[in-house]
């Protein structure tokens, strides 16, 4: 019987690495959302099998496995993650977008623990799981290829919808596969696992990944470290082969300086960013941002899946000098798991390394294979150190973590009586499964509702879209946000053909009731305030009164203030609020309030906040601002920053900076499309006739 389970479970995990060739376009996100279901389900299923397994071999459940104690260490490190979050619910869920959570940690760790199940009673099946991670990755890498080299796609994405992700698997994939190399009999073996590799690497260089790459050298490097340590060459001969590595990275380093660095995919990116270092500032600069959010909450962190609310709770304006970016994580899994989970939760996540390089040396394995497998922790670490995970990287890295899991003796005893205990788990599974196929069904009837076709008629309704909408809504748990947005979408393609004022409110009820339920989502929070803008007109084209919608839109924004206070959109927005309604001392107010708290961090609100101006017809004090900001002696203008200067200039009949701007406007610029705009802006203020310019 314990065969015919372990077969069972085999099966199930050799499934796994297949949902990552799944793209499903009838849902929300096409590249994860269907991929992460699958897995679910196949986890679950997996469940009732170890159980079943360790119900009739009783006392081989590993008590004292180090792996799964630092497991159930970091399992709970993210439960009180959770508790503490400044949004439980989220932290509990994840969303549609990213599939994450703590939900979604529970199947991953739960994999783990299926792979360390199975590899215990029968080691030889590891190279039947790592058959079907190959197999994957070579539809992939083909795939990949194929976009590369003859579609001419540019960082091509295959499966996966980020070129990213290619390259963090095709990086994994590469040392697993040294590390069965070793275990390769025949030459034609042999000859497979060079192919894979070197598919793989024409890969990973088509992603054009640079922390793939550079994980790459890091993982090389450690590797070769542990195997200089552990051979018994003389200390003269690990010296030379030390000093050897040493010279390969400077030569790497000067390689990167050369024209031919610029001829192969990947290295020419980071040949790029060596020259211009500039480029990963944002990155830098956000990682700085996160780090301030994880000294507020230094224990338990804010909890997974808050890392926005992190990010715009701590967010320094300055990051907008180098790029108008905002980032739901810090691309760095250090910083992620910090400011995620706290110090206890990061020190859970680094004892599972540590168990893992115990068990490691521990094994009776060749040197070889103990340090490839110790190069792909530090090719991981190291690609993690620019990215974050994703069921790709999970599979595989969990995978690679489970191949040091130490053999148990099969002590099965058939006359132990388990059936209440099989029942109780498999009605467990099957709720578990009835969960995941109802967010499968959410998920991909949000997409149907967004097309507002009715089945019927097969016709274009807005009645039919407005009735699934809020039928979904009752059931749409944790992706409730996820269809606020898709709503806030459909009012925007369908704003003339929604003339009823019943649908409008009903699709209002439901964005109303995904903001209370998820107060702290920065861009669900402008979705509601734009369509409580909508609901004023409304009220007021029917003659009720819409001084309570008002008062709402005000405390909105004033929370949004107090929570996110150095946001600059936030302050434009508000004061354009109270423009458009007519109280411009109010709205000059709220400008001035944005230019003590902003400006001196970043100059270009001023720029932000001349426009506003003129907008108000402050077109004077909009040029003083515009005199501020020229003091701060910031050049690294925009076109939209050009535009903005220009409009003060001409507004006030600035002829003189008016000509030296756009001459400068056009040695950066000279397309016909900026011609055009400057012409219209000087139109705009009867100005085009004095300009004796060739535009």
């Amino acid at each position: 019987m314990t065969r015919k389970i372990l077969n069972y479970l085999t099966g199930i995990i050799f499934l796994m690495p297949f949902t990552l060739l799944i793209v499903d376009t009838s849902v929300l996100f096409p590249y994860i959302t269907t991929k992460a279901i699958i897995f679910r389900i196949l986890v679950t299923i997996g469940f009732v099998l170890a159980l079943w397994l360790y119900l009739i071999n009783p006392g081989s459940f590993p008590k004292k496995n180090f792996m799964l104690i630092a497991i159930v260490f970091f399992l709970l490190a993210n439960i009180l993650s959770t508790i503490f979050s400044i949004t439980p619910y989220r932290s509990f869920w994840g969303n549609a977008e990213r599939m994450e959570g703590l939900w979604s940690l529970f199947f991953y760790l739960g994999y783990l623990f299926l792979l360390i199940t199975l590899f215990q009673f029968a080691p030889e099946k590891k190279k039947t799981i790592f058959i079907s991670i190959a197999i994957v990755s070579v539809i992939i890498s083909a795939v990949q290829i194929n976009q590369a080299f003859f579609d001419g796609i540019v960082r091509p994405s295959a499966t996966l919808g980020n070129a990213t992700y290619v390259g963090f698997l095709s990086l994994l994939v590469i040392f697993l596969t040294l590390f069965f190399l070793s275990t390769a009999k025949s030459f034609p073996e042999k000859l497979i696992y060079f192919g894979l590799i070197g598919m793989n690497l024409i890969s990973l260089l088509a992603s054009q990944t640079r922390g793939s790459i550079l994980g790459l050298l890091v993982g090389a490097f450690f590797g070769s470290l542990l195997y200089l340590i552990l051979n018994r060459w003389s200390l003269k001969i690990k010296l030379a082969v030390l000093g050897g590595l040493v010279i390969l990275i400077f030569g790497f380093y000067f390689f990167l300086k050369t024209d031919l660095a610029y001829q192969i995919p990947g290295f020419n990116r980071l040949a790029d960013t060596l020259k211009n270092p500039v480029s990963v500032f944002p990155r830098l600069f956000a990682w700085k941002i996160f780090l301030d959010a994880f000294k507020e909450r230094p224990i338990f962190g804010w909890g997974q899946e808050s890392l926005p609310v992190a990010f715009f709770a701590h967010f320094n304006p300055e990051l907008y000098l180098y790029e108008r970016a905002i980032f739901d994580r810090p691309h760095n899994k250090f910083v992620e798991m910090l400011v995620s989970n706290g110090i206890v939760g990061f020190i859970a996540w680094l004892s599972i390394f540590i168990a893992f390089v115990y068990y490691l040396l521990k094994q009776n394995i060749s040197i070889f294979q103990k340090s490839v497998l110790f190069g792909l922790l530090f090719a991981y670490l190291g690609q993690n150190f620019s990215l974050f995970d994703m069921q790709a990287s999970y599979l595989v890295f969990l995978f690679a973590l489970s191949l040091v899991t130490p053999k148990v003796e099969i002590k099965e005893d058939r006359g132990r009586f388990i059936r209440p205990y099989l029942v109780l788990a498999s009605g467990v599974a099957l709720v578990l499964i009835v969960i995941h196929l109802q967010h499968y069904y959410v998920v991909r009837n949000i997409i149907s509702a967004l097309r507002g076709v009715n089945p019927q008629t097969n016709l274009h309704d807005t009645r039919y879209a407005t009735s699934e909408f809020k039928r979904l809504s009752n059931i749409a748990g944790p992706f409730l946000t996820e269809e606020a947005i898709m709503i806030a979408n459909y009012l925007t393609n369908n704003a003339g053909k929604i003339d009823n004022f019943g649908d409008f409110i009903a699709l209002f009820e439901v964005i109303e009731k995904a903001y209370q339920k998820d107060r702290y989502d920065y861009r669900l929070t402008n979705i509601y305030l734009g369509n409580l803008y909508i609901l004023t007109a409304i009220e007021k084209q029917f003659g009720q009164d819409s001084r309570p919608t008002i008062a709402k839109i005000d405390s909105i924004y004033r929370e949004l203030i107090s929570q996110y206070p150095l946001v600059p959109e936030t302050y434009i927005q508000y004061a354009l609020f109270w423009s458009n309604l007519g109280d411009k001392q109010k709205a000059l107010m709220i400008l001035e309030e944005g230019e003590r708290k902003i400006a001196s961090l970043y100059p270009k609100y001023l720029l932000q906040q001349a426009t506003a101006l003129i907008n108000l017809g402050e077109n004077s004090l909009a040029y003083k601002k515009v005199q501020k900001f020229k003091e701060t002696n910031i050049h690294n203008l925009t076109s939209d920053d050009y535009q903005i200067l220009l409009e003060t200039y001409s507004a006030n009949n600035d002829v003189e900076n008016s000509k030296s701007l756009i001459s400068q406007w056009l040695k950066i610029d000279n397309s016909s499309s900026t011609k055009k705009l400057i012409r219209e802006i000087l139109s705009k203020y009867g100005q085009a006739k004095i300009y004796n310019l060739d535009i």
